[in-house]
């Protein structure tokens, strides 16, 4: 019982780690698309720099669990806009209020069983 209660949270410390990691990247290409069309570019080029190498850094931890919602994506029309963070945050709410359901059961089920 113990096992399974450190699985589950040890799969859902994870899935909020892959969360935040989404947001971090989408927040700082958005930032890095508004930098690009600006004099900042220029103006501060190391400091772009590392914004550019630390967009890179998390596109590459999240590009392996983009790809399959991506290539979703490809047979519809989404006029170059990229839904798969979108999708990917979803998938991952949609699993933690699973795990958290499941943890509740084993909690209950390991509360009556302990009486």
């Amino acid at each position: 019982m113990d096992f399974a209660l450190i699985f589950v949270n040890t799969i859902d410390w994870i899935l909020v780690v892959l969360q935040w990691t989404i947001f971090v990247w989408v927040i700082l290409s958005w930032i890095l698309f508004f930098l690009r069309n600006s004099q900042f570019r220029w103006r501060h080029r190391s400091f772009y720099g590392l914004l550019e190498q630390l967009n890179d850094i998390f596109e590459r931890m999240t590009r392996p669990f983009l790809r399959p919602f991506r290539r979703f994506l490809r047979r519809f029309d989404t006029a170059g806009i990229d839904w798969s963070p979108l999708l990917l945050l979803l998938a991952i709410y949609v699993l933690r209020q699973i795990l958290w359901a499941l943890t509740r059961r084993l909690i209950l089920s390991s509360g009556a069983a302990g009486s």
